[in-house]
């Protein structure tokens, strides 16, 4: 499983899964500063994206929503992709295969 035990990528799906569901996207501020820097390393693989959303309210006051979004082209990019040719380790990968298998029961 490259670099991952079995156990620890189904906990890792599950934790993602618990907080995106059928969804593209969740709210930031629903994250903990824990949960946020597991969201921050996805980013680094190019898994997930931070997305700020401006919004005017009551009295033209702006109101921010911080989001991050789920890349479903690059995991599904990951899930097709057999080229192991670059010969790097790509811990995720495992990961949102157990993600896609789960949407698909």
């Amino acid at each position: 499983t490259k670099g991952m035990p079995q156990g620890d990528i189904e906990e890792l799906s599950d934790f993602i899964l618990s907080f995106f569901g059928y969804e593209d996207y969740v709210l930031d501020n629903v994250l903990s500063s824990a949960e946020r820097d597991v969201f921050y390393n996805l980013e680094e693989y190019d898994f997930l994206e931070p997305y700020r959303e401006e919004v005017t309210i009551v009295k033209g006051k702006v109101w921010r929503v911080n989001q991050w979004k789920f890349k479903r082209d690059k995991i599904a990019k990951v899930i097709s992709s057999n080229d192991e040719a670059a010969g790097e380790v790509d811990v995720y990968e495992e990961i949102f295969r157990e993600i896609s298998d789960y949407s698909k029961e």
